[in-house]
């Protein structure tokens, strides 16, 4: 396992040429530099963690795009998984913000009915993958009392790369 600063971020990068597994957190942005990296970072099968990343703007998308078209083309099949809100907002307005990788889990702003505590919660797209292509939020428990947590936006803004 190593860890590899890039900019403002910080990927951890595990595995081998069979399976890797890049997590990144921190901002992705015009100092990331992620492309420079496919070549070591391509294997056959790549997953992406995210859920660390806080910030991202258009050159980081840009970044993040190379990234993973970069991996396809070395015949990766790449994952991405526990996607931070910055990372899922973005493929939602950009298609090509996702490539060809396959999302399986991302969080999203939730809010707690009885308490008023609000959290991102983890979303899977195994298990909740049908509602959310409809545009229903499911319901998570809130970490502090039990009781259901909403979606605090507008469901669109966070399930649109799911339908098409």
């Amino acid at each position: 396992m190593t860890e590899e600063t890039l900019g403002r971020a910080v990927i951890v990068v595990d595995g081998d040429a069979t399976r890797r597994q890049l997590t990144v957190r921190g901002r992705i942005d015009e100092s990331s530099r992620l492309s420079e990296r496919v070549e070591a970072w391509a294997a056959a099968e790549v997953t992406i963690d995210t859920a660390g990343v806080v910030f991202l703007n258009s050159i980081g998308v840009r970044e993040w795009m190379r990234l993973l078209r970069g991996l396809a083309d070395r015949g990766a099949t790449v994952y991405l998984d526990r996607c931070a809100e910055p990372i899922i907002e973005q493929i939602n307005m950009i298609l090509d913000a996702r490539g060809s990788a396959t999302v399986r889990s991302f969080h999203a702003p939730y809010q707690c009915t009885a308490c008023g505590h609000d959290a991102p919660a983890l979303l899977d797209v195994a298990t909740h993958g049908d509602a959310m292509r409809r545009m229903e939020a499911p319901a998570m428990p809130c970490p502090e009392c039990g009781e259901s947590m909403v979606l605090y936006e507008v469901p669109e803004k966070y399930f649109t790369f799911l339908v098409g």
